[in-house]
C-alpha cells in the first residue's frame, strides 16, 4: 500500500496510509496531515491522485514547498521522495506503483523547530535554514551559480486559494479544477480559466475565455507576459512579476 511518512530530522512522527484522492497538509485543524509548527502555512500543500498518478502541489505557501530539494509548484511524485514543509519531511512511499486511491487519518501535532521569525501568523525560515534544507533533501547536489529568473502571480483582487504563486512549472493552468495551479475560488470561477506556459525564461498566456485581460486589453490566443502585466480573469486581478529564484 501506498503511504506517507512524517519526519522530524531523523524522527518518524506518524506514518499515513494513502487512500484518499486528495491529501491537504498544513497547520489548519482540518488538513488531512496537520503540521502545528509555526513555520508551516495554514493551508501549505496538498498531494492527489490524478490520471494515474499521484502529484504535489504548493497552495501558495509562504515558506515554500520543496520536493528533493527543489522549490516546486506542482510536480509528479515518485517512489522515494522526499517532500520538505517547513523544517519536517514527508516521504512518499510507494509499494504498489498504480495502486486506485483512497483517505488518510488525523495526524498529531508534531513539535515545533527554532530559528524562524513570525510574519502573519506564519514563521519565515531565515535564508541560512532554508538552503540547510534544500542541501539536506538533495545530498549530492551542487548549488546553483545563480538564482533563476521565474514568474509569480500576486493576487490583487479576487477570491483564490492563496495569495502568491511563484510559476516553475512548464504549465500552471488557471481555474477551479482540483489540477490548476492557480485556484480561483467562488461558484462561478470556471474550471479552467487560462493556462501559463514556461519557455526558458519567458512566460505566454492562453486562453479562450471571454472575460480575460491583460493591462486591461482582451486576449484572445496566445499572448507573451511581461514584468507588471495586470491580469484580469473575471472577478479576480493579479500582477504578473519576474522574481529571482
Amino acid at each position: 500500500m501506498s503511504k506517507l511518512s512524517l519526519q522530524f530530522g531523523t524522527a518518524v512522527l506518524k506514518e499515513y496510509a494513502l487512500r484518499a484522492q486528495e491529501v491537504t497538509i498544513g497547520r489548519s485543524p482540518q488538513s488531512s496531515i496537520l503540521i502545528d509548527n509555526p513555520a508551516v502555512s495554514y493551508s501549505h500543500a496538498r498531494i492527489f491522485w490524478q490520471d494515474g498518478v499521484y502529484y504535489v502541489q504548493d497552495l501558495g505557501s509562504l515558506n515554500g514547498t520543496f520536493l528533493n530539494g527543489n522549490r516546486i509548484t506542482q510536480a509528479p511524485l515518485s517512489a522515494g521522495d522526499s517532500i520538505a514543509v517547513g523544517k519536517h519531511t514527508i516521504r512518499f512511499l510507494l509499494e504498489r506503483p498504480g495502486e486506485a486511491a483512497g483517505g488518510v487519518s488525523a495526524a498529531a501535532p508534531p513539535p515545533a523547530g527554532p530559528g524562524v521569525a513570525k510574519l502573519d501568523g506564519t514563521m519565515i525560515l531565515d535564508t541560512k535554514l532554508r538552503r540547510e534544507l534544500q542541501e539536506k533533501f538533495a545530498p549530492g547536489r551542487a548549488a546553483a551559480p545563480q538564482a533563476k529568473k521565474v514568474g509569480k502571480l500576486i493576487v490583487l483582487r479576487g477570491k483564490t486559494t492563496a495569495t502568491e504563486y511563484v510559476l516553475v512549472s512548464p504549465t500552471s493552468i488557471i481555474g477551479k479544477s482540483a489540477g490548476a495551479a492557480v485556484r480561483l475560488k467562488g461558484w462561478f470561477a470556471p474550471k479552467m480559466a487560462a493556462i501559463i506556459n514556461k519557455q526558458g525564461e519567458s512566460y505566454f498566456l492562453s486562453t479562450t475565455a471571454k472575460k480575460t485581460f491583460v493591462n486591461g486589453q482582451p486576449v484572445t490566443g496566445r499572448q507573451e507576459l511581461r514584468d507588471g502585466d495586470l491580469l484580469t480573469l473575471g472577478r479576480v486581478m493579479m500582477q504578473f512579476n519576474i522574481v529571482a529564484w
